[in-house]
């Protein structure tokens, strides 16, 4: 949007506040600014409820299928070390341990990592979901007697996939052993998102995302029983929850909907 459409639409908005929509439409309803400005507010309004409207369509359709999309999840290993290589090569910082005594003075000192120039040394913005509806298949925590490093999240095949913050795509294809199509996304020194089993990816290695971008399609691709996306976070090497560090889903109250999905 040009920066005068912008000035104009903030413009309205500070006087709606002040003397009211229908002052304010007395007063510019005339001026040809005002009337392309209203029209564009109107026709985001109507986007943003349409695209809400759909997504809680959506999930009403997978609450009433929720029993085979619960099957939907990872079904078998993925290679941890693949990922690490790929984090580490982008700058992200590895886990360090204290050498033994012996081997101290053996020890090579460490090298700088990289500097940044595409991402914040530390992300302050927030976090959304990467899907907008969805079932949760599997959650983080044990499974199968091993760490489940990610949550399994199902939906159809070609539910759209967003990049939960802004970043840098620093992975996408399909070479890591049992992710299938995946994507990895930094979004500063540390912190980064991973999305995997995708039946299309929207982005490449080496683009810039915002939040809520448009980086894939749901899919069941690599080592998977059905469609569904294995998503992670990580903090330097370590997965976390990403319960832990997410808003609580929209989902995740309200008439006919479970405390958590």
């Amino acid at each position: 949007m040009p920066r005068t459409r912008l000035l104009a639409v903030a413009a309205i908005a500070i006087a709606n506040m002040f003397v009211g929509c229908a002052t304010v439409d007395q007063k510019f309803g005339d001026q040809e600014w005002y009337q392309k400005s209203k029209a564009a507010s109107t026709k985001a309004v109507v986007v943003t409820s349409t695209t809400a409207s759909k997504a809680y369509a959506r999930m009403q359709k997978y609450l009433a299928e929720k029993d085979v999309l619960k099957t939907f999840q990872d079904a078998g290993e993925h290679s941890e070390t693949a990922v690490l290589g790929v984090l580490h090569k982008s700058g992200i910082a590895a886990a360090t341990s204290t050498p033994h005594a012996a081997a101290q003075k053996q020890a090579k000192k460490p090298v700088a990592p990289p500097p940044l120039t595409t991402v914040p040394e530390q992300y302050a913005g927030s976090l959304r979901w990467p899907l907008d509806a969805y079932i949760v298949s599997s959650e983080y925590g044990d499974r199968w007697g091993k760490m489940h490093k990610g949550m399994d999240m199902a939906a159809d095949a070609g539910e759209p996939v967003y990049a939960i913050a802004a970043g840098e795509v620093i992975y996408a294809g399909d070479g890591l052993r049992g992710y299938g199509n995946v994507i990895i996304l930094r979004h500063d020194r540390k912190i980064s998102s991973l999305y995997a089993h995708n039946s299309e990816l929207k982005v490449k290695q080496g683009d810039q995302v915002a939040q809520g971008t448009l980086i894939a399609l749901l899919g069941s691709t690599g080592h998977s029983t059905g469609p569904h996306v294995h998503f992670e976070v990580r903090d330097g090497d370590a997965a976390v929850n990403p319960r832990t560090v997410l808003p609580q889903s929209k989902w995740a109250s309200g008439p006919g909907l479970p405390p958590a999905m």
